[in-house]
């Protein structure tokens, strides 16, 4: 049975269509390789969005290589690929790059292998940061002794935790503050949205400006370049070849992280409506994917 034409609305930049999956089925020739973000994206609430689970199978009968690109840094891929396998999804942890991924990288260039860095919240299990040779630390009297700081996620005891960072970079501002994922908030349960660990790096980053401090976060995910370069070289070795990147088709519901990232690493990037972005962010926007999908 053939896929119904997406319906297109010609005269509008973006590009417009109702569904994704029956525009790429025709336009399947013009890519090697295809990324999507998880959550707003194929899932929301624990949930397989409509069209995602038959998406995602319709790449694999053509053989068309995918990853799942994630600022979720808190779940290592072994934990991801769990929770997505309980929502219907058959996915492995080679499927998956997260912005936490950029810290086996990070920690080698420089030369902070068997460092003590101290953890705010959570970073996954197995951890992000022992697996890329970091010992992470968790108890705040503690903190004096480490080389820098990892932002997590999830709970932990915010006004204590970020205080003692704050003092802690009063004291020796040339700490590193590493941020795995650079979002402001993630969507949460019925509707609402979180706070996530970008939002609390810049925080701290503010407190410190008050305070006459100059702190740059190192940013590692969305829409940063680290993680797009993690995922390229994946890509490319899946298919045993160099992979031009305008033939690489990003799906996203962020803006900022998706489309932007997506574009400034030379992907073309479709901004699925089924996330955080709706059409009155997406309009006053001067972030502007080339394709904007109503679902999957």
């Amino acid at each position: 049975m053939r896929n119904p034409a997406p319906t297109v609305f010609e005269e509008e930049t973006p590009l417009r269509i109702e569904r994704l999956g029956p525009w790429l089925t025709a336009k399947l020739a013009e890519f090697d390789a295809v990324v999507f973000d998880v959550d707003g994206v194929l899932m929301r609430e624990r949930k397989p969005l409509p069209g995602s689970l038959e998406l995602i199978e319709q790449l694999r009968r053509a053989a068309v290589p995918f990853n799942l690109l994630t600022n979720d840094g808190c779940h290592s891929p072994e934990e991801k690929t769990a929770y997505l396998r309980r929502c219907g999804f058959d996915f492995g942890p080679e499927d998956i790059v997260s912005s936490s991924h950029g810290l086996m990288e990070l920690v080698p260039k420089h030369r902070w292998t068997g460092r003590r860095f101290f953890v705010m919240g959570y970073l996954g299990e197995p951890c992000y940061a022992r697996r890329a040779g970091l010992v992470p630390v968790r108890d705040l009297n503690r903190l004096a002794s480490c080389q820098g700081v990892i932002v997590g996620e999830m709970d932990y005891d915010w006004q204590a935790t970020i205080t003692a960072v704050f003092n802690r970079l009063r004291s020796r501002s040339e700490t590193p503050l590493v941020v795995p994922n650079p979002d402001e908030f993630f969507p949460g349960r019925e509707g609402d949205l979180e706070v996530a660990s970008g939002a609390v790096a810049r925080f701290i980053q503010t407190l410190a400006r008050s305070a006459g401090l100059n702190v740059e976060p190192i940013y590692l995910g969305k829409p940063y370049a680290p993680i797009f370069e993690m995922n390229h070289r994946q890509l490319e070795r899946r298919c045993g070849r160099a992979i031009d990147r305008r033939r690489v088709l990003f799906a996203g519901d962020s803006l900022e992280g998706d489309v932007r990232g997506g574009r400034d690493y030379g992907y073309r990037t479709v901004l699925v409506m089924t996330g955080i972005t709706d059409r009155h962010m997406l309009r006053g926007s001067s972030v502007q994917p080339e394709i904007v999908a109503q679902a999957l």
